[in-house]
């Protein structure tokens, strides 16, 4: 909660207020004073008076509900003791709504059980003094009308505000369960890159410059692993959970280094791409890393082919490689099979949407996402 926000809701107080005010001080000169027909020498003024002091607590409504709502009973008395006025019943109710706002869980349910009690017991009394049936009534609604309804509209109020906490809550926790499942697969892939270099440098006899290329391919996947886990541990702390800054590890600015990464036989387009949000590039990096990973693991050496390029309102990204067999490589022990699951989910949760299947001699990864990310 930061100094803005409380200043902004103490102007919007003192608004509030003042318009209550205004607002009373109309509706006393036309004469809504006097209702309950009590003898008094006492100038109508005097209600502009106890209309003040009713619009003066409001403005502490907020930080001290509770005793607001005391001292706005205290002020209704003393101007049922003048008769009584329409204007300070409605400084009533909007204490009474502001201590179901703002007030604790036991504090609001202390003040229902209140005001049901006061309800019932005037309720009674009214009718049994009146001996008229319709008299209680009348009194029950009237009561039910200026005490409950505050009450049952704050307690509304309350109730879709917490939802939209826990609304939010749940998108929190299902965004960083997807960027835990991008780590996971940028670290798989990271390592099952180490994994074939180590192994092809051990099921050959040694040789020092193989052997040193092959350690220098581990040590820079390691280096790339590394610099994954940042980047997303810096999205993972940050206060927005999709910063608009295009420039962050792991958007578009660093596809060139992933294809250098890949090899030479891949060929890229990419074709007037504007600027985007650091989501929609860290889920193009993501889609196109995946993409590449398989291509080379299942396909190495073949040619590959990258295009990135805006489509109206969209951003289609397409990576295709041509089929290879008889490479005499089994892939199946180094791949936790949710790469594809995981960029689909990705893409989905952006509003886009993601296929990857084969063509003929060809299989293609391609995916539409929104330019912005807040679909």
């Amino acid at each position: 909660m930061t100094e803005r926000w409380r200043e902004d809701m103490r102007f919007q107080d003192r608004v509030t207020a003042a318009a209550t005010f205004a607002a009373g001080v109309v509706l006393n000169l036309v004469g809504l004073t006097g209702l309950w027909r009590i003898p008094t020498d006492f100038s109508p003024v005097w209600h502009h008076v106890t209309l003040f002091a009713g619009c003066l607590v409001m403005l502490g409504k907020r930080r001290h509900p509770m005793l607001a709502l005391g001292a706005g009973t205290v002020i209704l008395g003393v101007d049922a003791l003048l008769g009584g006025s329409v204007a300070v019943i409605l400084v009533l109710f909007d204490l009474l709504f502001s201590a179901g706002l703002f007030a604790s869980d036991r504090a609001r349910n202390a003040l229902t059980t209140a005001v049901f009690v006061i309800t019932g017991t005037a309720t009674v009394v009214g009718g049994l003094a009146s001996g008229e049936f319709r008299v209680a009534v009348f009194i029950c609604f009237q009561l039910v009308t200026l005490l409950l309804v505050p009450l049952w509209w704050a307690g509304n109020i309350r109730q879709q505000r917490r939802l939209g906490e826990l609304a939010a809550r749940e998108a929190v926790v299902a965004e960083r369960a997807a960027m835990a499942r991008d780590l996971h697969d940028v670290i798989a892939a990271h390592l099952t890159t180490t994994a074939m270099h180590s192994g092809a440098a051990l099921a050959r006899p040694p040789d020092t410059d193989r052997d040193r290329a092959a350690l220098q391919a581990v040590r820079a996947s390691s280096l790339a692993a590394l610099e994954e886990m940042r980047s997303m541990i810096l999205l993972l702390r940050a206060d927005d959970p999709a910063p608009r800054d295009p420039a962050l590890p792991g958007g578009l600015d660093r596809l060139p280094d992933l294809v250098a990464a890949a090899g030479p036989h891949v060929e890229t387009h990419i074709a007037g791409v504007p600027q985007v949000p650091a989501v929609v590039a860290q889920t193009v990096y993501r889609i196109v890393g995946e993409a590449l990973t398989n291509a080379g693991k299942h396909a190495p050496g073949s040619p590959v082919t990258l295009d990135v390029r805006p489509d109206g309102d969209r951003l289609t990204v397409t990576v295709t490689n041509t089929l290879t067999s008889g490479n005499g490589v089994d892939h199946h022990a180094l791949s936790a099979g949710t790469g594809l699951v995981s960029i689909r989910e990705r893409a989905t949760l952006l509003g886009g949407d993601l296929t990857a299947a084969r063509d003929g001699d060809h299989w293609r990864v391609r995916a539409t996402l929104p330019l912005r990310g807040d679909t």
